[in-house]
């Protein structure tokens, strides 16, 4: 396996154990092995709240590159503005 499908294995074990961890104690022992429903609809609503902040991440990470980018082109504006406007 390479290190990030490692990861991945890890992670999603680690979700998965947290599921049955929080239905049990939800609903008591023995409720999460006896509903595989309700820990698949655990870890599927997990995924998703995953995927969601990890896209919001995504997005601050690119924002921020944006702005830099924006400065950088705007600095270089104006030092060009002599020369090109005298």
């Amino acid at each position: 396996m390479t290190d990030n499908t490692t990861l991945a294995a890890g992670k999603t074990a680690q979700h998965l154990r947290h599921a049955v961890e929080s239905i049990d104690a939800t609903f008591g022992a023995g409720h999460a092995a006896a509903n595989p429903a309700l820990v698949a609809a655990f870890l599927q609503s997990a995924s998703i709240e995953t995927a969601i902040l990890s896209g919001e991440a995504s997005v601050e990470v690119l924002e921020a590159r944006i702005e830099r980018a924006t400065e950088r082109v705007c600095k270089a504006m104006e030092n060009l503005r002599p020369r090109i406007f005298g």
